[in-house]
């Protein structure tokens, strides 16, 4: 029996304006980008068939990631980065919501626009009377203003650059790249993320009479900004003002990195390397433990308010500042821990037991039932941060009814001892 031959996938055709299905959604776009602009969207209505068709014929190609030359940017955080920031950019609008400008269309349809708009602007060729709209079009929308209005997407992408990088491996960093030319009598814009890999480079340093490797917390090239130290003010630190001020590079051991994971057990790994980074490289809190050692504060941003969930303890040592360590919340250091001690009499070998020094502590136990723990713990920050931590997006941890039990009887238990035993 003689084999079928197999039916190679009919080839598609390049969207252009001969497409009138495209043409709308492109023509709808730029008339969504006026309004958003505060430009009259049926201007357009009034430029001449050949005008408007130039304006909005140019070709773009599609937004891709790549790994800059010379650069190891495995496979698969590259697919990580870009299937994320594709969805962003679909589903995010700019500016007024009730417009529905999605970034997605402000990179395609937007550029093509303000990037036809340019080379009109240039054309000697062109009547008086369509270089005095092409001039009025240009004050309210041109491709300046809209690179600059994509802030949104850059962000994302440097969210997702630090959730991909390791401190103590690697930290990965991007240039955006924006591009057109004109030829063949058309417009082609081109957009690509190119990222860039920067391997860990470790110090060592003595403290306590032992020698010790940390790495330098950095942050990776963030589009025209070169990668760069994490670095806080030493007044933060001293409390003394220093004309000019005076920076410490941050460094941190790879003990302190994987105490801060095991804490944060809530969140997939890419999500912990993010929230360890955030508060080491861009907004420093510095407090003190009851023994008035300082340590970092590290927090939860969550629609705005910042909860703090742990501590990095550490020293300076000349310009430099090592994270040593890092403290749950409820470490005996601290006033909440103390607090927790003298109210139930629980230790650090309890708490690690119960699992109270882990961020999953606060959304699997039903606290509800465990009224005598509720009424303590409400009366710490640490309530606040369970209050918020279940509005954080994709967390999906529900009550864990065994867990719950264990937790009560331990506590009930022990209160009882210690009654006894007064």
């Amino acid at each position: 029996m003689a084999k079928k031959k197999k039916k190679s996938p009919p080839k598609q055709r390049p969207l252009t304006l001969a497409n009138k299905a495209f043409f709308n959604k492109r023509y709808t776009a730029v008339q969504k980008l006026f309004r958003v602009y505060g430009l009259d969207p049926d201007l357009l209505k009034s430029c001449e068939r050949q005008v408007l068709y130039y304006l909005l014929h140019p070709v773009v190609e599609s937004f891709r990631f790549k790994a800059a030359e010379g650069h190891h940017v495995p496979r698969r955080l590259l697919d990580f980065v870009s299937e994320s920031t594709h969805r962003f950019i679909r589903t995010s609008c700019f500016g007024d919501e009730s417009i529905g400008l999605t970034y997605f269309e402000m990179m395609t349809h937007g550029l093509a626009f303000t990037s036809a708009l340019a080379f009109a602007l240039c054309d000697p060729t062109l009547p008086a009377r369509v270089t005095e709209m092409m001039t009025l079009f240009h004050e309210h929308v041109n491709s300046e203003r809209l690179v600059q209005d994509l802030k949104g997407p850059s962000t994302h992408i440097r969210r997702l650059s630090m959730m991909i990088s390791k401190v103590n491996f690697r930290i990965y960093g991007f240039n955006w790249e924006i591009a057109s030319d004109y030829r063949e009598n058309r417009v082609y814009v081109t957009s690509k993320v190119v990222m860039m890999a920067d391997d860990a480079r470790p110090v060592y340093f003595t403290h306590k009479k032992k020698e010790r490797l940390a790495f330098p917390v950095r942050a990776g090239q963030i589009i025209s900004l070169p990668a760069s130290n994490g670095r806080i003010d030493r007044w933060f630190v001293t409390g003394e003002d220093d004309d000019p001020p005076v920076f410490l590079d941050i460094y941190i051991q790879s003990h302190a990195l994987q105490r801060a994971k095991e804490r944060m057990d809530i969140f997939p790994a890419h999500k912990r390397n993010y929230y360890i980074m955030e508060p080491l490289l861009y907004m420093h809190r510095v407090t003190e433990t009851l023994s008035g050692e300082q340590m970092l504060e590290c927090y939860l941003e969550v629609d705005g308010v910042y909860f703090p969930f742990g501590y990095f303890p550490f020293v300076v040592q000349g310009n430099r500042l090592f994270v040593l360590t890092f403290l749950p919340f409820f470490c005996e250091e601290t006033n909440d821990g103390e607090y927790l001690n003298e109210a139930l009499g629980l230790r650090r070998e309890d708490i690690a037991y119960l699992g109270m020094d882990k961020l999953s502590f606060l959304l699997t136990i039903d606290f509800d039932q465990i009224p005598v723990l509720k009424e303590v713990i409400s009366g710490t920050d640490i309530w606040n941060l369970r209050e918020h931590v279940d509005k954080i997006p994709d967390l999906s941890i529900s009550i864990d009814q065994g867990k719950t039990l264990m937790v009560k009887k331990f506590i009930e238990r022990k209160l009882e001892f210690d009654e006894k035993n007064r």
